[in-house]
């Protein structure tokens, strides 16, 4: 339905708009009427207010309902760029969108407006050729900064911004190279507009880490890189997801900060910089308190009841007793092999046997 119905109904009306709409626009009498239009605001607008009705009564906007027409031209070209931007031509897209630029700003049309520029940066930023340095400054930087400043203080309206420097920041950086450090500050840019609430300040300040890290050095010393400024951004978003109670995101982006670190040349220079070293430790510190909280247990137990398990060392005096006698030197006892192996009971009984034979011998003798 989508490939055999509706892709070749948008590129029927594409193709209409832009032959009867377009053409005209871009030809003298589109200019002639666009500078018919500029002539008359810069006139009469600034002579009264009473005027300014009539000075706006040869203009398609509506001002006291805030909307164009269905059908008149300017309606019918945001058509055309939408419908362009739908089907990836985006050279037709932002040419559309950058000629309703100028009937917007003519008519006072802000919210238009508004659009008209975000939308013109945004079909630049999706054409595949690159863009240089001065393109980004003199066109999408310009486009981007009216578009915000539109919807932040002529239509009261933070959403807009909030997504035009968002797809702003998120196209750049895909573009690589120095596109990098533009996206890198729309991020800080929006960040400073304060629009987001908290956990949006976290999100982008990971964002605004990604853009800095993306962007790729030269030569064995990486010159040009923005790895430090990556690794702050993200020590800066560990601090603000540690506020609102989320360790694991904190962690994990604390844990991107040390592996950025990681990958310079002089991997402890942290370490030099002793406020930012006792910073960073204090943060992991804290993390490891709310992951890991002390048990109940853990927590009665005082210092003074621990048990001391350390071990002392005691020196001792020794008193100078004579040594021992030794014995190296000295005669060796007889083999037990030569001691007799009778038993001592046999002996005993001959000693007695010749004690009484010699008592009876003195006997006789003395009787004689």
């Amino acid at each position: 339905m989508v490939t055999q119905s509706v892709v070749p109904s948008m590129e029927r009306c594409v193709a209409t708009w832009n032959d009867q709409v377009a053409s005209r626009r871009r030809g003298i009498s589109g200019r002639f009427m666009s500078l018919s239009k500029t002539l008359k605001w810069s006139t009469f607008g600034s002579s009264s207010r009473s005027t300014s009705n009539v000075a706006g009564s040869g203009s398609n906007y509506d001002a006291l309902q805030g909307f164009y027409r269905p059908d008149s031209p300017e309606a019918l070209m945001r058509k055309l760029a939408d419908y362009s931007f739908m089907l990836r031509d985006w050279k037709l897209a932002q040419q559309i969108y950058d000629l309703l630029r100028s009937d917007f700003t003519n008519d006072k049309a802000w919210k238009y407006h508004a659009a008209a520029n975000e939308m013109a940066a945004v079909s630049t930023l999706m054409m595949p050729h690159s863009i240089s340095a001065k393109t980004r400054t003199e066109t999408i930087d310009l486009m981007l900064e009216t578009s915000s400043y539109s919807y932040m203080t002529r239509c009261s309206a933070p959403y807009g911004a909030l997504r035009c420097l968002t797809l702003g920041m998120e196209l750049l950086r895909v573009r690589g190279g120095s596109a990098t450090g533009d996206a890198a500050r729309w991020g800080a840019r929006l960040l400073e507009h304060k629009i987001v609430g908290s956990i949006g300040d976290s999100l982008y300040k990971d964002r605004v880490a990604v853009c800095y890290g993306t962007r790729k050095g030269h030569g064995a010393g990486l010159w040009g890189s923005r790895t430090r400024k990556s690794a702050m951004w993200s020590i800066m978003a560990a601090e603000g997801w540690l506020n609102l109670e989320k360790p694991h995101q904190s962690k994990k982006s604390l844990d991107d900060a040390h592996a950025k670190y990681g990958t310079l040349k002089h991997k402890d220079s942290m370490f030099y910089f002793f406020e930012a070293n006792q910073f960073v430790q204090g943060l992991e510190t804290q993390i490891e308190n709310t992951l890991y909280p002390m048990t109940e247990s853990q927590a009665t137990i005082m210092p003074d009841d621990l048990i001391e398990t350390s071990m002392g060392e005691e020196s001792e005096d020794f008193n100078s007793r004579p040594h021992r006698k030794s014995l190296i030197g000295g005669v060796a006892p007889p083999p037990i092999a030569s001691l007799e192996s009778a038993p001592l009971h046999g002996t005993l009984i001959e000693m007695e046997e010749k004690d009484k034979e010699k008592a009876i011998t003195s006997n006789d003798f003395e009787q004689e």
